[in-house]
């Protein structure tokens, strides 16, 4: 087997990912696809179906949930506790292209809820007759991040190494432009194989993959025994175990929304125009119109006939089902059931039971967190000392948080809570700005001779 080949496993993974992207791609990338998703009817005519798909639409539901989940997930800023300052100074830009942490982990994290996995190379930058800590830190050497999509996976091979599964062999492919020439660029594929204590970098050439090089893969002169990449995986098939997007029902009823609100676009569109009925013992070639008159046949009438609009209906009806459907769909992330944890990803929730995306999220920590393990080893810290990350997040089974507000104010009217914790709630779902600070608005509240009373406002605007 070649070493750009994917193996069986990361091909399925790709056709499932493949509807993910199409959808993810707007309506440009489902027009494109044309009969992919979107079928030609059986008598339909190709410019009629060229002109339907032309101004058909899609409807955001898989984009949209996607991000309004990460974004819960990453509502407030992660906290990274017991860090040491060598490592902090790491999180302004963790992967050298400018991405902070919380940047990094967000599309981390996405890419993942998305294709059902996602993946972090955890690498050290390449430095050559380097003797010591000091002289690589002279060079500004230092670990950083690289985010590895499941698109570019080629192959994952794993073992039980002392005692606990772990990657013994990672190849992926970057596609990387380079010069050609004065002004033109020119795009070359590499694939990377990381095994433990050493990677191998493979490039195309003449429609072949040569080996190129070889590098021992070190940390404080001593050979790495792991390969530094770390998965987040967020679905496995239970039967067949193989890796799966989580959202893949969404996406199929979201396909299944792009035809049916292309066909009820195309069925209006003939609705609205009436037509021009002849009703004529004798066969009628040829209207014959003189200004505002119209000579017909003795005998003959004409009038025009319009849909009844029962089809445009049941097709409207059928639309806000799906939709209805979609939505169900996404937010059961957020309902709470009783879910299989580890003692770390339980953290604290009452008994056991938590959100999908919650136990996602608590996995994700600790990605996360074994993430920043493997970036303490190439500097030589201790896992004790790199430090640990808490998501809190915006992650409860609230759908409409501005809504639920006025449940919040309720519980301030009858004495359950106080007005700082209802302030805190509406910080907590974004209606109050992240900057705003309770000690800073009581002090304005006061110097502009201002009261505020929850509870005469909810009487006088109930």
């Amino acid at each position: 087997m070649s070493v750009h080949l994917p193996t069986a496993e990361m091909v399925e993974l790709t056709k499932k990912t493949k509807i993910i992207d199409d959808l993810l791609g707007g309506t440009a990338t489902m027009r494109k696809a044309a009969q992919t998703y979107l079928f030609q009817m059986e008598m339909e005519e190709p410019d009629s179906y060229r002109k339907r798909l032309e101004r058909s639409t899609l409807y955001p539901a898989l984009s949209e949930t996607l991000s309004q989940m990460t974004g819960r997930v990453f509502f407030n800023p992660s906290d990274v506790a017991d860090v040491t300052e060598t490592v902090q100074a790491l999180f302004d830009d963790v992967d050298l292209v400018g991405n902070n942490l919380d940047v990094f982990a967000s599309r981390w994290f996405y890419s993942a809820l998305a294709y059902g996995c996602s993946f972090a190379l955890i690498d050290f930058t390449r430095v050559e007759a380097v003797k010591s800590r000091a002289e690589e830190k002279a060079l500004n050497a230092r670990p950083y991040w690289v985010h590895i999509k499941p698109h570019q996976v080629l192959g994952i091979k794993t073992a039980r190494v002392n005692g606990k599964q772990a990657i013994t062999q990672f190849r992926y492919v970057v596609h990387e432009q380079v010069e050609d020439g004065e002004f033109g660029v020119k795009t070359v594929k590499h694939v990377y194989v990381y095994e433990i204590g050493k990677m191998r970098k493979f490039s195309e050439a003449e429609g072949e993959f040569r080996f190129e090089s070889e590098l021992q893969l070190t940390a404080q002169n001593r050979p790495l025994d792991f390969v530094p990449v770390v998965p987040f995986i967020t679905k496995r098939n239970e039967l067949t175990n193989a890796i799966e997007p989580p959202l893949m029902e969404l996406a199929y009823l979201n396909i299944k929304h792009w035809s049916s609100q292309s066909d009820q676009d195309n069925i209006t569109n003939t609705a609205r125009v009436p037509l021009l009925a002849v009703f004529s013992n004798e066969e009628v070639n040829k209207l014959v119109i003189g200004g505002s008159a119209v000579h017909l046949p003795t005998g003959s009438s004409m009038q025009f006939v319009e849909h009844s609009g029962q089809a445009i209906e049941a097709g409207m009806a059928s639309l806000k089902d799906l939709e209805e459907q979609m939505k169900t769909a996404g937010a059961k992330l957020l309902t709470k059931t009783a879910l299989a944890m580890t003692d770390s990803q339980a953290r604290d929730e009452a008994g056991k039971e938590i959100s999908q995306l919650r136990l996602l999220a608590n996995r994700f920590e600790d990605a996360i967190d074994l993430a920043l393990e493997y970036t303490g080893h190439w500097l030589g810290i201790a896992k004790e000392q790199v430090g640990n990350v808490q998501i809190s997040g915006n992650i409860e089974n609230d759908l409409d948080p501005a809504a639920s507000m006025a449940s919040v104010i309720q519980l301030r009217n009858a004495g359950v809570i106080s007005n700082q914790s209802t302030f805190d709630e509406a910080k907590r779902r974004g209606l109050l700005a992240d900057g705003l600070e309770w000690e800073t608005e009581q002090e304005r509240l006061q110097s502009e001779g201002m009261h505020f009373d929850l509870e005469e406002t909810s009487e006088t605007n109930p």
